[in-house]
């Protein structure tokens, strides 16, 4: 079944559990409507009623078609809230005429004109509904029964609720004033101004870092992104698990920023934003890969490949993982890498669904650079072996983390995930020592980030990643390694996000930033203190980092706001104690929600 439900010999029975609201509705309106009927007593007026009885039912069957989209696209019902959220930005409207295909348009029509053929019918046979009315009764009675294959899940819980009966129930509660707060369609022009792409913004610097005198400017960079890798397990940001000592001894000959930020907790948003330095976007517009087709809609910003193989460069983008997975391959199509592989060109055994060990990349990696030792090179490389379900290598060493004092919730979990990211960290070691015995450490630029955390339910209830915007899910690692330009190391507390990386390895460079990309350098001075986040798996999160602060609002479920430097644990809701503070970060949210809408869709007119 399209919304997700297995096909299997309980499928019709759960198909009642999750459709039995529905047939409520159905049976009050069609019986609401029937008994108003036997009270009218002229015909005149009797004849207008059911025409407007049966246009309602009509109208409602064609709801029905409308609600399966919305809740395939958003994953629920539409609602008041949904819909509040959605006027902040008027592109939207491309985002759902994306979707419709012929089918729906073909639903959009057939079931209505079905309906009022099959009024017509039952109107002329008055012992058909006696047996519809029984059927009815006999689908609610089976569908209130909770089958125990029913997951457990929000997406899965809003499966059941009637589209028609939320969409009333919320209207009402919002027009009577009891909804939350909403985002406004008000905000200053400067909030728009400086998400802009830099070909767009008003004149400034685009570069920042000084270098020092007599100091030459690396030559070669390589940028690893680690799967399911935040900050909060690091050794590197505090974690009382040694999980990175290698990490922790490079950091005296790096930069390391302590306010680093994925823009969405899934791979493939991190994966536009670190290529291509562009947001994530709306949530009806979560992938931007959806927006920016090869040879479609949009054209794609440019690479730091794509910069630098035109000037001699060597380029490479590894991983090992699949790379047809989320179309990461087709992405990178012309995009400036001599080099595109994953696993699957290496003749190596796979380790879990996801791909193979972190340990045969890091070993392509080496090869490659070898393989023209002298020419100035850029490789991007995405590790995989870190993500769930946590595969160690055959043969590994398990580490005891937790002594006598083990997590209360996931344990085993997280043990695995601990003892796999201990492991990528020795093969990030492997790749400083191999850069120093062939003298190319001063001359290399090594860029470690990870592409969105992974929860544990510590301090949150969710576990794994996509679900909120809590720091265990957004608060990213960000380490810049060069021991000529950083020989003591230093630790940086910027608010930057993705997109920020690409400028700010171009101004390391010194390399022209293109117009098109939204980040900034992070060592501009007089860059905006702060970064966007957005997810959407469960729930509608919009959120915001700004200097010690952040904000998030959810469609249905309200706001908050977190001071991280008293409270990085996100326990303690200040949103009533900011009151001023949270009406600014939340047009700003606002600001940024209109803008990547139609900066994604092309239109126009957002307040």
């Amino acid at each position: 079944m399209a919304l997700g439900m297995p096909l299997s010999w309980t499928w019709p029975l759960e198909l009642m559990n999750v459709s039995f609201q529905d047939v409520i509705f159905a049976l009050a309106i069609g019986g609401g409507a029937e008994i108003c009927a036997r009270l009218v007593k002229r015909p005149q007026l009797l004849a207008a009623f059911r025409t407007g009885a049966l246009a309602l039912c009509a109208l409602c069957a064609l709801y029905g078609v409308v609600a399966y989209g919305v809740f395939d696209s958003f994953g629920r019902p539409l609602s008041y809230d949904l819909l509040m959220l959605m006027r902040n930005a008027a592109a939207a409207r491309s985002s759902i005429t994306d979707r419709l295909t012929w089918q729906i348009v073909l639903a959009l029509l057939g079931v209505p004109i079905g309906l009022l053929l099959a009024s017509i019918y039952t109107g002329r046979r008055r012992a058909f509904p006696p047996i519809v009315v029984t059927c009815m009764a006999l689908w609610i009675g089976l569908g209130l029964y909770p089958y125990p294959s029913r997951s457990n899940a929000p997406r899965e819980q809003r499966l059941a609720l009637s589209p028609h009966m939320e969409l009333i129930r919320s209207t009402v509660t919002g027009l009577a004033g009891n909804r939350r707060v909403g985002l406004p369609r008000e905000f200053p022009v400067g909030d728009l101004a400086e998400i802009e792409q830099y070909g767009n913004r008003a004149p400034g610097p685009r570069s920042g870092f000084q270098i020092p005198a007599n100091t030459a400017r690396p030559k070669n960079v390589i940028v690893i992104v680690l799967e399911s890798v935040g900050m909060k397990y690091l050794s590197l940001y505090g974690s009382r698990y040694d999980t990175t000592p290698n990490l922790v001894a490079e950091s005296k000959h790096a930069a390391v920023f302590d306010r680093m930020y994925a823009h969405a907790p899934y791979t493939f948003c991190s994966f536009m934003a670190v290529n291509f330095s562009i947001y994530p976007g709306a949530p009806w517009c979560y992938a931007p890969g959806d927006v920016f087709e090869p040879r479609g809609k949009k054209e794609l910003p440019p690479t730091l490949a794509s910069l630098l193989q035109p000037k001699g460069w060597r380029t490479a983008y590894l991983h090992n993982g699949d790379m047809d997975w989320g179309g990461e391959s087709v992405m990178l199509d012309d995009s400036g890498y001599e080099t595109v592989e994953d696993y699957r060109k290496w003749n190596v055994p796979q380790l879990t669904s996801w791909g193979t060990e972190d340990h045969f990349m890091f070993d392509r990696l080496i090869q490659w650079i070898d393989e023209k030792p002298g020419q100035p090179f850029l490789a991007y490389c995405w590790t995989d072996q870190t993500h769930n379900p946590y595969a160690q290598r055959p043969g590994t060493r398990k580490l005891d983390f937790f002594g006598a004092q083990p997590p209360k919730a996931h344990a085993q979990a997280l043990a695995k995930y601990l003892n796999v990211l201990h492991e990528t960290d020795g093969h990030i070691g492997r790749l400083f020592a191999a850069l120093r015995e062939r003298g190319l450490a001063d001359d290399t630029l090594v860029v470690v980030t990870g592409d969105h955390g992974e929860a544990f339910a510590d301090p949150h209830d969710q576990q794994g990643h996509g679900f909120t915007v809590y720091d265990e899910e957004v608060h990213v690692p960000f380490m810049i390694w060069n021991p000529r330009l950083f020989p003591e190391g230093c630790r940086l507390d910027q608010v930057g996000g993705h997109v920020d990386l690409n400028p700010t390895v171009a101004d390391l460079l010194g390399v022209d930033i293109p117009d098109e990309w939204q980040g900034y350098s992070l060592f501009v001075p007089d860059r905006p203190d702060r970064t966007f986040f957005v997810a959407n798996v469960d729930d509608y999160y919009l959120g915001i980092r700004e200097g010690r602060w952040k904000y998030f609002f959810e469609s249905e479920n309200g706001e908050a706001l977190y001071d991280l430097d008293s409270d990085p644990s996100e326990q303690t809701n200040a949103i009533n104690l900011q009151p001023a503070l949270a009406h600014r970060l939340r047009q700003r949210v606002a600001a940024w929600l209109s803008f990547e809408d139609q900066f994604l869709h092309g239109a126009s007119g957002s307040n």
